[in-house]
């Protein structure tokens, strides 16, 4: 099919019918056209008003320059977007200003805070998302402080997000870290992380080759399935059609990256490599050193307007080889994980009104972990070997029946292949007394294959009945094989317009997700899979706008505020260390348990608040009164990210005449932990012993968490290129956040001790990068 809609739609003849006479269409009219050709435009009512027309027939035959064309007589110009968007911003004047590095420049569109924003060919006042997801520009992403050059370490700024020090993974409104879609340049990653073993330290996605990125945090299109908690959209960098270098070094990892155009600009191409080996984890578990690698590549070629090809290689590997030795204690760990995507993605459009995706895609994922540990406290030996592989085909379709009616569909399937080789033996020092603890036996042995299809449809209708008021209902059927689910997901969205500074959505709708075959949680004893999850959003927000567009000098420059709550029906079992949060060998830990709830409820409100202070800086605050708890035996209990109060400030600043500044603080109450007490009692005996007994799960609370984040940079603009010089320091104050506890028994005395343990303090990484 795919093939005929390529022979088909590449006729010359067809391309040249496509091109309207541009002159005298309002540019509205030509923006609809031009999104119907491939362009994923998006604009704001108050930029694109009805009076303004196409003067003039454009000189430029490709879509991309006729945009440019028909936007700069309107002082206007084109800004590439997160997940490919095209968004139409003021274009800024040019003024003479002193040397140095250029001011911070007034906020954009779609910069944290989502506008009121038109997609002429599908629905008025709807994004991508029915929902309006929290974006970010590539200036952002190079702003914010983010250690290893990682975004996603970033993240927890964002309201709903939490995650710890060490970790560059996250939670959404409390949910589990693996409830949320990953996706770069359209493909799911399904293993997104370095430093596995160190509690996911960083992303196999290096910041500087992304051009934008987008969070939604619930209630999403019903184009995303089998996550529930919500979706990370990350786009690559476009080469511009003269060829660039860009070397970065630092204290933390070494970066080659570039790109360009050849054959008139049809084609493109981008390859970056990175290296890093980082102590962040390492100041916190001891002396390993683990390193880890990655590989990303894209080539595209556009045969004519309506047809366009690419294909990305995404690898990444990690490694880490420690042998320790005192005394008659030893201590060795050997691992090594390796995965790799390749996907091909075709482009075409047909006629005026309809485009087409299709994607293949297949995936490697592997892992070999290997522990041993003999110490007086406790012993294990740990031989953990497995392997996955994921093929994938897919094809979307968005067809513009009229300027404000739009449908969208498309199916995905994949087939997984997973095997499993566990062997693990513990000998704990003393084991906790806890309903919530299941005695297993040792040594654990468990090798299997598995495999699975999930075939996924989805379909959506969006509508504009007036010029204030848009609707898109989407539905999702998602079939799994492995776990035989057959699951419907209805959606709703709604967005009204009361006044043209601001807009009201609500959305509502189920999320389900499947345990994938390569999911499994061997390592604790899980032999079977769990049926599929079932959430429920319901989410309500308003979003203003002040001083017109927004880009004014006044301090204030938009408000948004979003209320939701979010309810699971038959969560999977999970298992958590309750009181010691990270580990190299998390299932040998005593505080380990297996949580099975009834049901769950996340729910909050959110503030986002938006402004500058002056011409050289931008700030944005957004705080969160948010609630995350399950139903377990009979109870309600706190999540072990449950989070009641969040404030998060960021301040982007020039200073001087040379330096970028930009600071990030994070206040959120502190994370639930579990108590654990002494109790004397006899053994089968009949003499006494003394025990280590769990308190009730989650009922009591680390110490309020704060900590400091700064990034810093200063530019050379030289005639052979661009030098940067960039510090990046987490925790400036070296605040010493409670992480936990190591708790340990001497049941000849009857002590029990409970050590606290802090998270990384003041952690600084100082690079340099070179752009030719």
């Amino acid at each position: 099919m795919a093939l005929a809609l390529l022979l088909a739609s590449a006729s010359p003849a067809m391309a040249d019918a496509s091109a309207p006479p541009w002159r005298g269409l309002s540019l509205t009219e030509a923006l609809q056209s031009l999104q119907a050709r491939g362009l994923k435009i998006v604009f704001t009512s108050q930029l694109v008003r009805p009076g303004m027309r196409v003067e003039s027939e454009p000189a430029a035959r490709q879509p991309r320059l006729i945009l440019d064309e028909i936007l700069a007589p309107h002082g206007l110009r084109a800004r590439d977007g997160a997940g490919g968007t095209v968004v139409v911003v003021p274009a800024a004047p040019e003024l003479p200003r002193a040397p140095g590095p250029a001011p911070p420049p007034e906020p954009e569109p779609l910069v944290i805070h989502e506008e009121i924003v038109v997609r002429p060919s599908e629905l008025s006042l709807l994004d991508e998302a029915p929902l309006a997801p929290l974006s970010l520009s590539r200036r952002d992403i190079e702003a914010l402080p983010h250690l290893a050059g990682d975004l996603f370490r970033a993240l927890s700024l964002m309201p709903g997000i939490a995650a710890n020090d060490v970790t560059a993974q996250f939670h959404i409104h409390g949910g589990r870290r693996d409830e949320v879609q990953v996706l770069l340049d359209g493909q799911e990653i399904y293993d997104a992380y370095h430093l596995q073993d160190f509690d996911r330290a960083v992303s196999v996605v290096e910041a500087s080759g992304l051009s934008g990125a987008s969070l939604s945090t619930g209630a999403f299109p019903a184009s995303y399935g089998d996550r529930m908690s919500g979706v990370l959209d990350m786009t690559t960098t476009e080469p511009s059609g003269q060829g660039r270098t860009r070397l970065s070094l630092s204290l933390v990892t070494a970066v080659a990256i570039g790109g360009g155009r050849f054959d008139g600009d049809r084609g493109l191409w981008l390859a970056s490599a990175r290296r890093g080996s980082i102590d962040l984890a390492s100041r916190l578990l001891g002396n390993e050193d683990p390193a880890f690698w990655d590989l990303y590549g894209k080539a595209g070629y556009r045969f004519d307007d309506r047809n366009s090809l690419r294909v990305h290689l995404l690898h990444a590997a990690d490694t880490l080889d420690f042998f320790q030795a005192v005394g008659g204690e030893q201590k060795r760990f050997d691992t090594d994980y390796d995965s790799s995507q390749l996907w091909l993605s075709h482009q075409a459009t047909l006629g005026e009104r309809l485009l087409i995706e299709t994607m293949a895609s297949a995936a490697e994922l592997d892992r070999d972990r290997r522990g041993i540990e003999d110490e007086e406290e406790q012993s294990f030996e740990i031989l953990d070997r497995r392997g996955s592989e994921v093929l994938g085909l897919g094809q979307t379709w968005n067809a513009l029946a009229t300027a404000r009616h739009t449908l969208k569909g498309g199916f995905e399937a994949r087939r997984y292949e997973a095997r499993y080789d566990y062997f693990g033996a513990v000998e704990r020092d003393f084991e906790l007394a806890s309903e919530l603890i299941e005695p297993r036996d040792s040594p654990v042995r468990f090798a299997r294959r598995f495999s699975g299809d999930h075939l996924g449809v989805h379909l959506a209708d969006r509508v504009a009945p007036s010029e204030s008021t848009a609707v898109e209902l989407g539905l999702r059927y998602d079939r799994h094989t492995l776990t035989g689910d057959t699951l419907w997901s209805p959606r709703l969205s709604v967005a009204w317009q009361p006044a043209p500074d601001s807009v009201v959505r609500a959305s509502w709708g189920h999320f389900h997700q499947s345990q994938r075959p390569y999911e499994l949680q061997a390592e604790d004893g899980e032999t079977r899979f769990a049926p599929a999850e079932r959430s429920e959003h319901r989410v309500l927000g308003y979003e203003r706008l002040f001083g017109g567009d927004g880009r004014d000098s006044a301090p204030l420059r938009a408000l948004r505020v979003e209320a939701y709550r979010r309810d699971i029906r038959n969560p999977r079992p999970r298992h958590e260390n309750v009181f010691e949060s990270v580990n190299i060998v998390p299932e040998v830990e005593p505080g380990r348990v297996r949580i099975a709830p009834d049901r769950t409820r996340s729910e909050g409100i959110e503030v986002i608040l938006r402004g500058a202070a002056g011409s050289r800086s931008r700030w944005w605050v957004n705080y969160a009164l948010a609630s995350a708890r399950d139903h377990l035996l009979g109870k309600e209990v706190r999540r072990q990210t449950d989070q009641t109060h969040t404030l998060n400030l960021y301040l982007d600043t020039l200073v001087g005449n040379h330096w970028s500044l930009s600071l990030a603080w994070r206040l959120h109450t502190g994370w639930p932990t579990t108590p654990v007490s002494l109790a004397e009692g006899v053994d089968d005996e009949g003499d006494p012993e003394f025990r280590a007994v769990l308190g009730p799960l989650y009922s009591e609370r680390l110490p309020v968490y704060h900590r400091l984040d700064l990034r810093a940079s200063r530019e050379w603009q030289r005639k052979s290129g661009r030098l940067q010089l960039f510090f990046d320091l987490q925790n400036v104050y070296n605040r010493k956040n409670l992480a936990g506890f190591d708790v340990k028994l001497d049941e000849d005395s009857g002590e029990l001790f409970q050590t606290p343990e802090a998270w990384p303090g003041f952690f600084p990484s100082l690079g340099v990068s070179w752009e030719f």
